[in-house]
């Protein structure tokens, strides 16, 4: 055999042998990163495990990609003031063609003891638009009915733009209602993979804000704001919604992994100054803008007895 076919030979082993070798090495380090993967995902339940932190209906569907959601804030209409006004005696006004205020001459009677189910049977046909919402909360503290706007089925988290708070006396009786509302949702041509609720625990882990012997006692998906637009188009991505202790509640972005800040209080009282100026500055001089200025007055009061 001459030398020039034994080099040929050579090399076709060598670079034979070099394939071989780089698969060897391709499969061991997938393997490696597989074997890594599992050992996060058990670090995490192992934590939880050891600061006996436990989770109840954790969901379990597979997630699909999802896209970001465009809305722009809906405009009432008279129509609209019309019909709300033909639910049961209620005095409607458009403060603007955005925010609805309605003062209740009818007090509808909240149980102490209600349910959300009970809630909203009551209020049902006293609400305009009522199936658009969902009961929220019932904020003890300034007794305020939170109701929350829904696309597709997802709740949208704390958006003054898309809401209903109706305000109770010190009998539980609600006394009148502001409303907002969101138009026709626009999605985002590009899909986004969501983070597992597992990993959005973790980050609230890793954030300090779980602590030994908590409960995770649910844990839902919805809708939170990411950014307003200049041209009034706001957007929202997808956000687990963790409870804890069924006493609080943390949102997380479901794709950016991001934890959204959370005070109720501090998101009511933000939202009852900013309608209390918008009634103060578009409303004609009226009784009912006197009766809804003095409830919206009595209300910052106890946030400020409560400080």
């Amino acid at each position: 055999m001459q030398w020039s076919q034994i080099k040929t030979l050579f090399i076709l082993t060598f670079f034979i042998l070099n394939i071989f070798l780089f698969i060897q090495f391709y499969e061991k380090k997938q393997q490696s990163n597989l074997s890594m993967l599992e050992r996060e995902e058990s670090t995490i339940e192992q934590i939880l495990e050891d600061e006996n932190i436990t989770l109840e209906n954790l969901p379990t569907e597979e997630l699909d990609k999802e896209p970001f959601v465009s809305v722009r804030q809906k405009s009432f209409t008279e129509d609209d003031e019309r019909e709300l006004a033909g639910l049961g005696k209620q005095r409607p006004s458009l403060v603007t063609n955005t925010f609805l205020v309605s003062f209740m001459d009818d007090k509808i009677k909240i149980p102490e003891d209600a349910s959300t189910s009970e809630i909203e049977e009551v209020l049902a046909d006293k609400l305009l638009y009522a199936e658009e919402y969902r009961f929220w909360d019932w904020n003890e503290e300034l007794n305020i009915l939170m109701f929350f706007q829904q696309i597709n089925e997802r709740t949208i988290f704390y958006n003054q733009s898309g809401m209903i708070l109706l305000f109770l006396n010190d009998k539980n009786e609600v006394e009148f209602l502001t409303q907002t509302m969101l138009g026709e949702a626009e999605y985002r041509q590009d899909k986004n993979p969501l983070i597992e609720p597992l990993k959005a625990i973790e980050e609230l882990y890793n954030a300090n804000e779980l602590t030994s012997g908590d409960e995770i006692t649910q844990v839902e998906i919805g809708l939170h704001s990411r950014v307003p637009l200049s041209d009034g188009v706001q957007v929202f991505v997808p956000a687990w919604k963790v409870s804890v202790n069924d006493d609080k509640s943390f949102f997380v972005n479901a794709i950016e992994g991001h934890i959204f800040p959370s005070n109720e209080l501090e998101f009511l009282e933000q939202v009852i100054t900013q309608d209390a100026d918008r009634v103060r500055s578009t409303m004609s001089e009226s009784k009912l803008k006197e009766e809804i200025l003095a409830m919206f007055e009595k209300k910052l009061e106890l946030l400020n007895w409560g400080e």
